[in-house]
């Protein structure tokens, strides 16, 4: 993990070898949040695949713990769904 802007009110993080994938789970997240006021995921580089992060927000650090939390709660439900259906 790399960050890359770390501003008042804005960071952007690159992802080492990430898939947007998980980003754009926390993205649906922060979306959801009514000061978060744009959030993105896209790719540094088609080539190097590594996952860029983008929040502007009041807090955005607080913002991104905060989504990060719901997206882990939301795959621990998954996960034991597919352990009760198995």
């Amino acid at each position: 993990m790399k960050i890359t802007k770390d501003e008042k009110g804005e960071i952007e993080v690159i992802f080492d070898k990430q898939d947007v994938g998980v980003t754009n789970m926390i993205v649906d997240k922060l979306l959801e949040n009514k000061s978060v006021k744009f959030a993105s995921s896209s790719y540094d580089h088609p080539l190097k695949g590594n996952a860029v992060l983008r929040i502007v927000a009041s807090d955005p650090w607080d913002e991104l713990k905060k989504a990060v939390k719901q997206a882990k709660g939301e795959l621990h439900e998954l996960e034991k769904a597919l352990k009760k259906a198995r």
